[in-house]
């Protein structure tokens, strides 16, 4: 085999690797769990307006600006991260940590 050309199973085994590294902690984020009250971050499709999914769902944005996939938002209705869903969020967060893992402080 010449020098510089990798056979399958290695690149296999790099592109694996790699994967499992960048991915890893980003899936740790979807273990936790949405709970009603408090803030969530709510992750929707690019072609979706995300204030009118939480609109939809009887919730309200908070803060002045969002992402292209995601705004954080609350409400006072118990099955809130339920209908969150049903209006069309890809994913549902704990907003409260998730700031707190980007260092910001909730006041």
């Amino acid at each position: 085999m010449p020098v510089g050309v990798m056979n399958w199973r290695t690149y296999l085994a790099w592109t694996l690797g790699l994967s499992m590294a960048l991915v890893g902690p980003f899936l740790s984020l979807l273990t936790l769990p949405a709970g009603a009250d408090g803030m969530l971050l709510v992750v929707t499709p690019p072609w979706r307006d995300a204030l009118a999914v939480i609109g939809d769902a009887g919730g309200r944005p908070i803060g002045p600006e969002a992402s292209v996939l995601g705004q954080f938002a609350t409400s006072d209705t118990p099955d809130f991260p339920d209908r969150l869903r049903a209006a069309g969020a890809w994913v549902v967060l704990d907003g409260e940590a998730i700031s707190a893992l980007c260092g910001w402080e909730v006041t």
